[in-house]
């Protein structure tokens, strides 16, 4: 147990703050620490990293706060147990160095595998058969005349980093090419920077998760609540890029350096700050940083009661339009549609829920919580937003189904309705519209949007939804790159690599894929780009690494790749030609139709291109361009699908210019 007061109690400490990730951050494995799916080669990561930490006497990731620990777990080599621990068996190197892959498909397969590697060892080393770190050199190893037998499971391991005196001159190498490299292209990235006034746009702008100073729990929710308060204030403004709470949740320590962070996310901006809960009142303060030369643009403080988080809300609006935006030369132009708490205990709670994750049981608590608060305060319109954006993820992510659906459109038409400028409300009712088909209103409402809103990465994303749902993908990409240059790195707009890929543009989707690298989608998404690529070997290889979840339908690529009976493919097809996909969203459909396609199930393709048509995703460019369709244009009856597809798209065209429709 870590000593109180030390740096590791701090760390294990820190791990219960509202809206950290759960667990013990030094034991988590890779994919716990992305909040992906896990299984018991998990497990085995964790029990890898205890094994390090009896051979050492060291955690290998154990940092100075849960963030660089995080980010060591996923992107950083541990230093070599044998480097710490010269007596240790070189085979117990390898154990461990296997149970901690970084990559869960490099691990031992399960329990029983890793056992009896460490059941092999043990027997080795009470038979003299294993020499020690110390004396591998043959010096002094035992002479027994025994061969010593390969562990039976364990394979080569890079998870430790190297200590070799060749390794040193590789990178020595290395960095003289790369200094080499740079001087030679210094001048340019200079005079290109300065063309571009530093990197990011200037109007671009993130508000950080702010620093509870003394710690106290009950106030630790206003990390994040505020934070989304002071960019919930600035969206209201035509000329500001705000960037998303989603992507700066993740600068929670308490050591975040603003202008890194502002790098990463692509901003000119970043607004910082820190509160202290002293007595019965609220202490913050707030700065704004200009993020190329870490200047200081904007400082305020405001003092508030601590139950009284109405009046410190209405003090931050008022320091911000009147002090912050002049300092952003973003004074004009603000909107001034904003609703405004009037129940001091729904606000209240409507912050709290503000800092519940997006998993889907903490989900559920924050829908309840919210369900409070509109019935408190009917008229806060953030809070019906909120309401719309959680019904929709336990509706698509967990088992809320079609009557969260039906919550979600309505608590966004409501949040809309008290305050048009809500853009997150918009963007998630137009998401709405066109996964259940009704492409006429979204796509006349996503029109409006960029109209009103032009600034704003999301209504072209939105726009670009509404696109590719029509089967106009190249309007669709074009929206697409809009919304990515105004907000690089937003891994929401990850699912525009679809359009890219149905084009043929497949480097461009990759691109898009990036955003989100690393977790479940990406390892979904991949596949269909390799085999748009003709990269069949390589795509069967990631198909390995696919979830499992029903809805990615691994089991079909598995099937038209050979990695499942002949059998199995055909049932499949048999299934598609004569019944109806269970998912409501027709983009699967689609999908599923291209894999049977490209698999040289006709029918089956045919039926359910046809099907995702009839339910108006229209996909007539896809149809034309797709790479994976190329066997199937030759069919006559393609035409019929292709002639559909081109009466659903007229129709959407015509509804921009029908009033209601």
């Amino acid at each position: 147990m870590p000593e109180p007061g030390s740096s590791e109690a701090a760390l294990e400490d820190s791990l219960t703050a509202v809206g950290v990730i759960p667990g013990t951050a030094v034991y988590m494995s890779p994919e716990q620490a992305r909040g992906e799916e896990l299984d018991p080669r998990s497990d085995l990561f964790s029990l890898g990293v205890v094994l390090y930490e009896m051979a050492t006497g060291k955690k290998p990731f154990a940092t100075g706060n849960v963030i660089t620990t995080l980010d060591a777990v996923l992107n950083q080599k541990p230093v070599s147990p044998l480097s710490l621990n010269p007596s240790l068996p070189p085979d117990l190197e390898g154990i461990i160095g296997r149970a901690m892959e970084k990559d869960r498909g490099h691990r031992y397969p399960n329990a029983l595998a890793m056992k009896g590697d460490l059941q092999s060892l043990r027997r080795e080393t009470e038979s003299g058969l294993t020499r020690s770190g110390l004396n591998r050199s043959g010096s002094g190893a035992k002479k027994t005349g025994a061969r010593r037998p390969a562990l039976p499971y364990r394979l080569a391991t890079n998870t430790f980093q190297a200590t070799s005196k060749f390794s040193h001159y590789i990178l020595l190498g290395v960095s003289a090419l790369l200094l080499t490299v740079l001087v030679a292209v210094g001048a340019l990235f200079f005079k290109q920077r300065q063309m571009m006034g530093g990197g990011a746009p200037k109007n671009t702008i993130a508000v950080l998760p702010l620093q509870n100073m003394n710690g106290d729990i009950s106030v630790e929710f206003l990390r994040f609540a505020l934070a989304d308060e002071i960019a919930n204030t600035l969206t209201y403004t035509r000329t500001l890029d705000v960037r998303p709470s989603a992507i700066t949740r993740k600068f929670v320590g308490n050591d975040v350096d603003p202008q890194q962070a502002g790098r990463e996310v692509h901003v000119a901006n970043v607004v910082t700050g820190h509160f202290l809960k002293q007595g019965d009142r609220l202490m913050i303060t707030l700065e704004a940083i200009q993020v190329d030369g870490n200047r200081l643009l904007w400082q305020t403080n405001v003092t508030a009661p601590a139950q009284d988080l109405i009046a410190l809300q209405a003090q931050m609006a008022a320091q911000i339009r009147q002090e912050l935006l002049p300092a952003l030369g973003a004074a004009g132009g603000f909107l001034d549609t904003g609703t405004r708490p009037k129940n001091a205990e729904a606000y209240d709670l409507y912050l709290h829920s503000l800092a519940l994750p997006h998993d889907a049981g903490p989900n559920k608590d924050a829908i309840a919580v919210l369900e409070h608060v509109v019935e408190v305060d009917p008229t806060y319109a953030p809070a019906w937003e909120q309401l719309g954006v959680r019904s929709y993820y336990d509706a698509d992510y967990s088992d809320g189904g079609e009557p969260m659906f039906q919550r979600s459109n309505k608590a966004c038409e409501r949040a809309v309705e008290l305050d048009p400028n809500r853009v997150t409300a918009a963007r998630q009712l137009i998401a709405n519209h066109v996964e259940r088909g009704e492409l006429g209103p979204a796509y006349q409402a996503a029109q409006a949007l960029v109209e009103r809103r032009p600034e704003s990465a999301e209504a072209h994303f939105a726009t670009a939804y509404v696109y590719r749902y029509a089967g106009m993908l190249e309007q669709s990409t074009k929206e697409c790159n809009t919304a990515l240059a105004l907000d690089p790195g937003n891994y929401v707009f990850r699912s525009c690599a679809w359009a890219f890929m149905e084009l043929g543009k497949t480097e461009r989707a990759a691109d898009f894929v990036r955003l989100d690298a690393g977790s479940e989608w990406a390892a979904y998404i991949m596949p269909s780009i390799l085999l748009r690529q003709g990269k069949i070997s390589e795509a069967r290889e990631a198909v390995k690494h696919m979830p499992s979840t029903p809805r990615y339908h691994r089991d079909l690529l598995e099937a038209c790749l050979g990695l499942r009976p002949a059998a199995d493919l055909d049932r499949m097809a048999q299934e598609a030609e004569t019944s109806m996909p269970t998912e409501p969203d027709p983009e699967t459909w689609y999908y599923q139709g291209t894999i049977f396609a490209f698999c040289g199930k006709k029918q089956a393709a045919l039926h359910l291109l046809q099907s995702a048509v009839e339910q108006n995703y229209c996909a007539h460019e896809n149809l034309l361009s797709d790479p994976l369709l190329a066997k199937l244009r030759t069919d006559t009856a393609f035409d019929k699908v292709l002639t559909a597809a081109g009466t659903c798209q007229e129709a959407v065209r015509a509804s921009a210019n029908t009033p209601g429709q």
